[in-house]
C-alpha cells in the first residue's frame, strides 16, 4: 500500500510525502503506483519549472517528500492550483482503489 500524506497550514498545502508501493500489480506494471507517482512528480515539476520556485525535496524508489514550508505566502498561493489539483486527483484515486492507497491530510499548527 502507498501512503500519501498532505500537510496543510491555514488551508494551504505546505508539503506532501509518499512512501511504499501500492501492490496493485508487479512493480514495473503497477498502474496505481504510476498514477500516484505521476501526480506527485508532475506537481513538483510544475512548481519548479513553471513557477520557477526552489523547493526542498527528497526522492528515492518508492519515496517522495516535498517541503513547501520555506516558500513565502505569496508564492505559496501560486502553488495552490497545482497542489490542490494533485490532492483532488489523489482523493478520487483513493476512492477507486482504497486497498492500495492510504491518503492522510494533516493540519500543521
Amino acid at each position: 500500500m502507498t501512503k500519501v500524506e498532505i500537510f496543510r497550514k491555514n488551508g494551504n498545502i505546505i508539503g506532501y510525502k509518499a512512501s511504499g508501493h501500492s501492490g496493485y500489480s508487479e512493480q514495473e506494471s503497477d498502474i496505481i503506483c504510476s498514477a500516484i507517482s505521476t501526480s506527485l512528480q508532475m506537481t513538483l515539476i510544475g512548481i519548479q519549472e513553471v513557477l520557477k520556485l526552489k523547493v526542498d525535496f527528497k526522492i528515492n524508489d518508492g519515496f517522495l517528500d516535498v517541503d513547501l514550508k520555506n516558500i513565502s505566502q505569496s508564492k505559496l498561493t501560486q502553488t495552490n492550483i497545482l497542489t490542490e489539483a494533485m490532492a483532488i486527483f489523489l482523493k478520487e484515486l483513493t476512492k477507486q482503489y482504497p486497498k492500495y492507497i492510504r491518503l492522510v491530510e494533516k493540519e500543521d499548527k
